[in-house]
């Protein structure tokens, strides 16, 4: 699929996640999403989980009486601006189902606006104005592997305190390791990483950044494992695992 069909998919999130939809265009979107690439849709369904979670914010708020100056200054500001009569339709009623969703996706946009700029006035930020207007940055790998259809996550405690936590995706042949609370091993001694499917799988040793308590450690090639292990071994890692500390689950 091109850029500029992703970007059309992207751009229909809006009208997508406010259920503004004809039966026809949600067909249509629906089979955009069977033939984008995983990254894609997994970009999607993050923006239309935020933008109705920014609505619901905004509901929220929009029950709460405004200060009486501020809808003087509104009011104000309306009196004051200057009406533009707007041009004459074109004589034509006949319109592409691109066209028509075109136009609904900018009408919702500039409402989503509005409704965003209540909020900044509300909570004093701009984060939600942000989301609405799709400035996120792109999510990382580690928010699509845990956004996926698909993941799961499990915890299990460490030996000496604290706890591992992975999350797998095995549409995306990915997993992600947090550590949190992990105590460093002693001198001269490293915990590393395995895969298990049979035999394991060394995926590298754990780094102080992971133990620090860091965001997620993506690692990739998670293939047909049925288990990630942590061992604790001499410093510079084993070809196989000495001392076993730990082992999770990951189910098919």
């Amino acid at each position: 699929m091109s850029e500029a069909s992703r970007q059309r998919l992207l751009d229909a999130a809006e009208v997508y996640a406010l259920d503004a939809l004809s039966a026809a265009e949600y067909a249509e979107i629906e089979q955009d999403l069977e033939s984008v690439d995983y990254t894609s849709r997994v970009q999607f369904n993050i923006l239309v989980s935020e933008i109705q979670e920014t609505l619901a914010l905004v509901s929220v708020l929009d029950a709460i009486e405004p200060p009486e100056d501020l809808k003087t200054r509104v009011l104000d500001e309306i009196r004051a601006t200057t009406q533009v009569t707007p041009p004459a339709p074109p004589a034509s009623t006949v319109s592409s189902l691109k066209g028509h969703r075109d136009r609904r996706s900018n009408r919702w946009r500039t409402t989503m606006m509005a409704a965003a700029a209540v909020v900044v006035v509300a909570v004093g930020g701009g984060v939600v104005v942000d989301q609405v207007l799709g400035n996120d940055p792109v999510p990382t790998q580690a928010e699509q592997i845990a956004a996926a259809p698909d993941a799961r996550t499990t915890t299990v405690d460490f030996p000496g305190g604290g706890t591992a936590t992975v999350s797998y995706s095995r549409e995306s042949d990915s997993v992600v390791v947090t550590l949190d609370g992990v105590p460093e091993p002693a001198a001269g001694q490293d915990y590393q990483m395995w895969f298990v499917d049979g035999t394991p799988r060394s995926v590298g040793l754990v780094t102080p950044d992971q133990l620090s308590g860091g965001d997620g450690t993506v690692i990739d090639g998670m293939g047909a494992s049925t288990n990630f292990a942590f061992s604790l071994e001499p410093a510079g890692g084993s070809p196989q695992p000495t001392e076993v500390l730990t082992m999770l689950t990951l189910s098919t």
